[in-house]
């Protein structure tokens, strides 16, 4: 009984250490996406920032950014595979899919919609001329 006692609890804390996903930042995802597009001499020097922009669209669910995230990768596949840029391509896919997976399972685009929906406080303080 006390074994099954102390499995429970020792579960239980172990539970608890497990924290919430959070999202990551269009920078975070910037810095994980540029080393393998310089370690594999991709030519195309735009290619982690066109993901990253595309990143900071609003996107409606997830689903929908995964496509985007894949279609961005279909046409780099056409425009860059012959530069040697096919690991590069991969990486920045797989991350932009990271991307909008942790985003949405975060909570974060909920947060941020409700956010842009908020009006902007009116501002009053000293000086304020009407």
């Amino acid at each position: 009984m006390r074994t099954l006692l102390a499995a429970v609890a020792l579960s239980a804390l172990l539970c608890g250490c497990q924290g919430a996903t959070r999202a990551l930042t269009p920078e975070e995802f910037y810095g994980f996406c540029w080393p393998a597009q310089v370690d594999y001499n991709c030519w195309d020097d735009d290619l982690c920032q066109q993901y990253k922009d595309y990143l900071m669209q609003e996107h409606a669910s997830k689903q929908e950014c995964i496509k985007g995230c894949l279609d961005m990768q279909t046409e780099k596949y056409r425009q860059d595979a012959m530069r040697g840029c096919d690991v590069a391509i991969r990486n920045a896919s797989d991350w932009c899919e990271m991307y909008c997976r942790r985003y949405f399972d975060s909570g974060q685009a909920e947060i941020d919609r409700q956010n842009a929906q908020q009006p902007a406080p009116a501002f009053t303080g000293p000086g304020y001329m009407q």
